[in-house]
């Protein structure tokens, strides 16, 4: 392998909620870049989806505290309402959108690379 490939590589261990906490953040990260909404709207919506998955599994998780889980019930509505905007949207535009997500998930790994 090469030095220049090595470098580009991130390899992070995490507890599971922090796993799923990060994940999170590039998803928004990706989901607020303008040019992802005009090139890939169908993909756009699918991050809408999973942020709303992932925030709903962060606000059960018992070890976050009350006060942490309570914001991110509030993100969660606020990214639904999103999520059903973007969903309108893209439709507008002729994109046919996916199904919003399964309300049942499964529990995350304990730990994750």
């Amino acid at each position: 392998m090469s030095p220049q490939h090595h470098a580009e590589i991130e390899e992070h261990e995490l507890p599971s909620i922090e796993a799923v906490l990060a994940g999170t953040l590039a998803l928004m990260t990706g989901y607020s870049q303008a040019l992802q909404a005009e090139l890939h709207p169908r993909q756009r919506v699918l991050m809408g989806a999973k942020i709303d998955a992932n925030l709903a599994q962060l606000a059960q998780y018992p070890q976050l505290s009350r006060g942490f889980r309570q914001v991110l019930q509030g993100l969660q509505q606020r990214w639904q309402a999103m999520g059903a905007c973007t969903r309108g949207a893209a439709s507008d535009c002729g994109v046919t959108t996916p199904a919003p997500p399964p309300t049942h998930l499964l529990a995350a790994p304990e730990w994750l690379q």
